[in-house]
């Protein structure tokens, strides 16, 4: 295959897996939060059911992420893939209508368990039919797919909310039916993926569960712990802590948005040209510092930075760290790692968020949340160096 060719179906994997992850992720987990007050309004649940459904699509993540090597044992990945996609609208389509909690609750797990499952295939599927000089870009392309979801969650949605919550869901399944049809011929069909069920456990690369990958790991859940503080608490920091007011606090959040679309792109663009664990561990640091700037200066420059180191980051790291296990594992074992990282990060993420809530609740600081979520990213980075040094042995 000529050069040419070559960069022309990189680009076309890269919009495809771009895709899975915003309908998946981007719309499927982070388009629910904006509707809470909607759904609470018109009273189609309480509060705490609201709050509960929230909680149901991480419970689902949580299912996907585990399973999703397993059913890959016995479904390609690609066809396992575009199922997950058609479930993933069908869940939409459930939820436009006024249905019975524990149905709606059980859609809400389903659109979760698509979308782990999504997570954890949808980039290793990708990554072996890319060359490795571009494999850091390609990678930033697919996880800006959730950061899109995420900036469309505090500008577009709050509009079509207006309109009514059964339009909003069909407007997203529409979004997706769209979406899936312009790519469902973009996904790699060829000699490899027809034998991923059949492959074998071994080939190039460290072995599974060495010094290296644990470290890899113990980095990736310091990153989960890290983002903790800015995806639980930084609206309410900036709205009440600081009293600046809920606008002033969505619209900071809208930015850490917009940076988390464009963030993959950046770090990718860095691995292509200085490597994916060196990559990690400056990401994490610059990371780590926008957590600490709050701490230092609570003043509107300070706050926006923060949203965009942040922001940027959030996805950066994860690409990277997919990126990464590619180079450190063979093809055979890919999902299998990244399935790990992918589970550990979300349940790293959540206990974090239960236990920052607790410590909130009895001291009542911030800062000390920002503290604890720097530490962690710092941790991260020298983990990952420790990681790096030791596949070197």
């Amino acid at each position: 295959m000529d050069e040419k060719l070559r960069r022309s179906h990189s680009l076309v994997y890269a919009f495809t897996g771009l895709v899975a992850l915003l309908v998946g992720i981007g719309i499927g987990r982070f388009g629910y939060p904006p509707l809470i007050p909607a759904i609470i309004s018109q009273k189609w649940f309480t509060i705490a059911q609201a709050n509960y459904l929230g909680a149901a699509n991480l419970t689902g993540y949580i299912i996907g992420s585990s399973t999703a090597t397993l059913l890959n044992k016995y479904v390609r990945s690609v066809t396992l893939i575009r199922i997950m996609l058609i479930l993933t609208v069908l869940t939409f389509l459930g939820c436009a209508f006024r249905i019975p909690f524990p149905i709606y609750f059980a859609l809400r797990v389903i659109a979760g368990i698509t979308g782990g499952i999504l997570m954890v295939l949808t980039a290793p599927t990708l990554f072996k039919h890319t060359s490795r000089e571009n494999k850091g870009l390609i990678g930033g392309f697919i996880f800006s797919g959730v950061g899109i979801g995420i900036a469309l969650s505090g500008t577009i949605i709050p509009l079509l909310v207006n309109k009514g919550l059964s339009v909003t869901w069909f407007a997203y399944a529409l979004t997706a039916i769209v979406l899936i049809l312009f790519t469902w011929n973009g996904w790699p069909e060829g000699s490899n993926e027809k034998h991923d069920i059949h492959a074998k456990t071994h080939g190039p690369g460290v072995g599974f569960w060495n010094k290296t990958i644990v470290l890899l790991v113990v980095s990736y859940v310091s990153n989960a712990i890290g983002f903790v503080p800015h995806t639980v608490f930084w609206v309410d920091f900036i709205s009440r802590g600081l009293d600046l007011g809920i606008e002033t606090g969505t619209h900071l959040w809208v930015l850490l948005g917009l940076s988390a679309a464009i963030g993959p792109l950046l770090t990718g663009f860095l691995a292509d040209k200085i490597g994916f664990a060196k990559s990690i561990r400056i990401s994490l640091l610059i990371k780590a510092i926008g957590v600490v700037l709050p701490l230092i200066s609570t003043a509107i420059w300070s706050l926006t930075i923060s949203s965009v180191f942040v922001g940027s980051l959030a996805l950066g790291i994860s690409s990277l760290a997919a990126g990464r296990t590619a180079e450190l594992v063979s093809p055979a074992l890919q999902k299998k790692v990244w399935s790990y990282m992918t589970v550990t990060y979300s349940i790293a993420h959540a206990l974090t968020a239960y236990m920052l809530t607790y410590l909130f609740s009895v001291y009542g600081s911030y800062y000390m949340l920002f503290t604890i979520g720097a530490i962690s990213l710092i941790i991260g980075s020298i983990t990952d160096y420790l990681s790096s040094k030791s596949a070197k042995k």
